[in-house]
């Protein structure tokens, strides 16, 4: 068996305060050293000092200068994105999908593995060997990766690399991290998927910008990553962002954590078809939209009562954590304009003082890349600590 990598990092980042500045840079490229001293709250001087080193080993370049309408040009400056790559896997209960990125979060490959048994060794066993063929696929990725992200719904805990439990998969008290890593021979961080997408939100969409943030994922469930300060909020033992699972209605349908009334259970993927008589939520949205009579009516009365059941729970979020943004993505998103109306009122409806601080809304539809991307983000930001 292969000895892996001990850990994450880059030695150019050990030093927090040039880790911070790359980070600034990574989120904001391309970014003038006014700007950057500006977001950094650091002298022109130290940021000179400071950033010397990365531009000396080829982490950042000072693009050719480029006049800003008056005054002096400025240079400014980007990340070289080739020089590191990372890979994000993520596992589902059918498929296992991964990428393979650059430092810039691009794609460069993408593969995945399909029907793998949900026993852990076997899952690990298909992540491995997807892990192997992502980076022979792109020359040079393996002798620059940084490491390998793996999201994984349910609750798990960063710190351990375990999954604690996944009612998706069918996993309680999995070791993800450490069996990986010896199998693939790179450092392994593992994270809820939602967290994984928060984190890609935090370096490169739209929550750089945004001190506070959440991101919301529709589809067969229902997730909550919570950014402050700039950091993914896991809370004890990655325990936070449950929202799917939050209790609404009393002995209302039954949930996949095997609970009644959870948020999922009314809103989720499998609630719509079933309110709307379909096999699945994509022949419901096709009936909502272009369809006629009662099959269609039922199918768009599905979509407005989940809209309902899911501002209530975005109302829950703003009320307990007051973010500045919302960010909703994930497969449901696809349906938000039928979930739109119904959702923003029910949102005004039971957020605090009538919905007079609500958070900006806004929609990352989501692609093939989606959860594979947001896995290699968590490498990313890991060696970047």
């Amino acid at each position: 068996m292969s000895t892996p990598t001990q850990a994450f990092g880059v030695p150019a980042l050990r030093d927090p305060h040039r880790a911070g500045l790359f980070s600034l840079v990574l989120r904001h490229a391309p970014i003038s050293r006014v700007e950057l001293a500006r977001q950094a709250s650091l002298d022109p001087s130290t940021i000179a000092r400071t950033l010397r080193p990365l531009v000396d080993q080829g982490y950042v370049v000072e693009a050719p200068t480029t006049p800003n309408g008056r005054g002096r040009p400025e240079r400014l400056i980007e990340v070289v994105a080739t020089k590191h790559t990372a890979v994000g896997i993520k596992i589902g209960p059918k498929v296992i999908s991964g990428v393979v990125t650059d430092l810039g979060a691009n794609v460069l490959a993408r593969g995945e593995e399909v029907g793998v048994p949900l026993a852990p060794a076997d899952t690990f066993r298909a992540v491995a060997a997807l892990v192997d063929r992502l980076l022979d696929s792109v020359p040079g990725a393996r002798e620059k990766a940084l490491g390998v992200g793996v999201a994984v719904s349910g609750h798990v805990d960063p710190d351990a690399g375990t999954c604690r439990f996944s009612p998706i998969l069918g996993w309680r008290g999995v070791d993800v991290a450490t069996p990986l890593a010896e199998q693939i021979a790179l450092p392994v961080t593992v994270h809820n998927d939602v967290n994984a997408l928060a984190v890609a939100e935090h370096l490169f969409g739209d929550g750089r910008n945004a001190r506070n943030f959440a991101v919301v994922t529709l589809g067969p469930g229902i997730g909550l990553g919570l950014v402050f300060d700039g950091k993914v909020y896991g809370g004890a033992q990655g325990a936070a962002g449950e929202l799917g699972h939050i209790p609404l209605v009393p002995d209302g349908p039954l949930c996949s954590c095997g609970r009644r009334g959870c948020l999922e259970a009314l809103a989720g993927d499998a609630a719509i078809a079933a309110a709307a008589g379909t096999a699945d939520v994509g022949t419901a949205m096709r009936l909502a939209r272009d369809g006629q009579g009662r099959r269609a009516a039922a199918a768009r009365e599905a979509f407005d009562a989940a809209g309902g059941w899911i501002g209530r729970g975005l109302a829950v979020v703003c009320n307990l954590a007051a973010p500045e943004l919302v960010v909703i993505t994930g497969e449901g998103s696809a349906a938000y304009d039928l979930l739109a109306d119904r959702l923003a009122a029910s949102l005004r409806e039971y957020a605090l003082e009538g919905g007079d601080f609500l958070p900006r809304l806004k929609v990352a539809p989501a692609d093939a890349d989606l959860w594979g991307k947001g896995a290699a983000c968590l490498a990313i930001q890991r060696s970047l600590r």
